[in-house]
């Protein structure tokens, strides 16, 4: 053993001594041994310093990622830190926060509608206005209870209007209805029918028409029919359906159209007669479709023709595009009309007559007529 060891040695025995066997007489250690082993609880305990608090990372304050340090591998997630080692987290020192960025992902723009939300000073309690509160409710709805459905209303069709004014056509007018001279036209005082409408009438008789008499027809806005009838059949059993309301000069020309024309076409073309013809309206009491002139259905001058049914049961519809015979049937009906009636209008002429032949014995200068 070296001296060193020796020493040591002696000094520990020493030590031990001391406390093994004090000397009788001696009630405390020594003054330097009591001061080194004094309890550590007789000192004031250390205070811990406060933790910085982290900085917020901003668009402004973002730190620029810089490159890998020499030496390292690819980087991962965060710049300079090597793929599978634990990611660095701020501690509290005052730069920790903004140690590290990650790499790919962006910082979002901040939002101007949050913005101004935030830049909007706070109200004082004192001065907030209450509301009212909300009236309750005069009967609650049960959870089990059915609610009202609403059911849509189909819009009416003007082809398919009765023989009486039109209110939601009158509405929709332009504007005010222009005058025409036969809206002057009133009956007879006396009662009696003009020598005119009783040969007309004889007429229809001949023919084999059914017709009923009616009261004259006269409204503010303009429509006259003073000499009104009533129309079920224009005869060689031919019926009208539904019955039309219509002055005795157009239940004539359809008489005659319908025997003389219409008939005999079903029968070349199908060979089968014409049984009846069905109607889309007669007299109406509105103006033109967006025109402030009365139409001539104001005067029950005018009829549309929906359809042709021939003996049989066999019905030829107006429509845009109707089958082969139909159409050839169709054609020839509508070309023979141009000349018994003045105004003929069909499938092809506008959107209003798409469905129906318009016939109608309107007035012009030099007998005009209109066949499109």
């Amino acid at each position: 053993m070296g001296k060193l060891s020796i020493l040591r040695l002696v000094f520990a025995v020493s030590i031990s001594g001391l406390f093994l066997f004090p000397p009788p007489d001696a009630r405390a250690a020594p003054a330097w041994l009591e001061k080194l082993f004094q309890a550590p609880r007789d000192k004031p305990p250390k205070r811990r310093k406060p933790r910085p608090e982290a900085k917020v990372v901003t668009p402004d304050t973002a730190p620029v990622p810089t490159e890998k340090p020499d030496g390292i591998g690819e980087p991962g997630p965060f710049a300079g830190t090597p793929p599978g080692d634990p990611q660095p987290v701020a501690s509290a020192g005052p730069d920790a926060a903004t140690a590290y960025a990650p790499v790919s992902a962006p910082v979002p723009e901040p939002s101007p509608r949050a913005s101004a939300e935030t830049a909007e000073p706070r109200q004082d309690p004192a001065e907030t206005v209450q509301e009212p509160p909300a009236a309750p409710l005069e009967k609650p709805v049960a959870s089990d209870e059915a609610l009202p459905q609403t059911v849509p209303v189909p819009e009416p069709n003007p082809r398919l209007a009765a023989a009486t004014p039109d209110d939601a056509l009158l509405a929709a007018r332009p504007g005010p209805v222009l005058p025409d001279p036969r809206s002057a036209e009133r009956p007879n005082p006396s009662g009696d029918l003009p020598e005119d409408e009783i040969a007309c009438r004889q007429r229809l008789a001949e023919l084999g028409v059914k017709f009923d008499n009616k009261p004259p027809e006269a409204d503010p806005i303009g429509c006259s029919m003073p000499y009104p009838i009533v129309v079920s059949s224009l005869g060689s059993g031919i019926e009208l359906q539904p019955r039309a309301e219509m002055n005795c000069a157009m239940a004539e020309a359809a008489a005659r159209f319908a025997g003389d024309v219409v008939s005999p076409a079903a029968q070349r073309t199908f060979g089968k007669p014409l049984q009846s013809v069905a109607h889309a309206s007669a007299y109406v009491c509105r103006p033109r479709n967006g025109s402030q002139k009365l139409s001539e259905h104001a005067f029950g001058n005018a009829l549309d023709i929906a359809a042709f049914t021939l003996s049989g049961g066999t019905t030829i519809a107006v429509q845009p595009s109707p089958p082969e015979r139909s159409s050839e049937f169709l054609d020839a009906v509508r070309s023979a009309a141009c000349g018994p009636f003045k105004t003929v209008l069909g499938p092809g002429s506008d959107a209003d007559h798409a469905e129906h032949i318009h016939l109608d014995l309107a007035p012009r200068r030099n007998g005009g007529t209109v066949c499109e």
